[in-house]
């Protein structure tokens, strides 16, 4: 709870989109990830890293088939080579998962 109080706080200060999503991921981990989710649905999913938030929150709600898509959808959209790895093998990991 400290934590999403803190991201509050810097919202207040910055008005980062950095710190939008962060203070999201910090609610789910507060709150529990539908926690998570309503407050990210608050933010514009035109946000960089948006689609990747949310594959992770869905993921955490045991919503593995839209995690897999987001995850994917953000690999997509990944500014970066590393990045976009890691988000394709993320949903590589669900998919490979929910065929089992």
């Amino acid at each position: 709870m400290q934590i999403v109080e803190w991201y509050d706080e810097l919202a207040r200060l910055t008005d980062s989109p950095v710190v939008r999503l962060n203070r999201a991921v910090a609610v789910g981990e507060a709150d529990g990830p539908r926690a998570g989710l309503a407050a990210l649905a608050a933010l514009d999913d035109s946000l960089p890293r948006h689609a990747a938030v949310a594959a992770y929150l869905h993921e955490r709600a045991g919503d593995l088939a839209t995690a897999a898509r987001l995850y994917t959808e953000a690999a997509h959209k990944a500014p970066n080579l590393a990045e976009r790895d890691h988000l394709t093998r993320q949903a590589a990991r669900l998919n490979t998962r929910r065929r089992r």
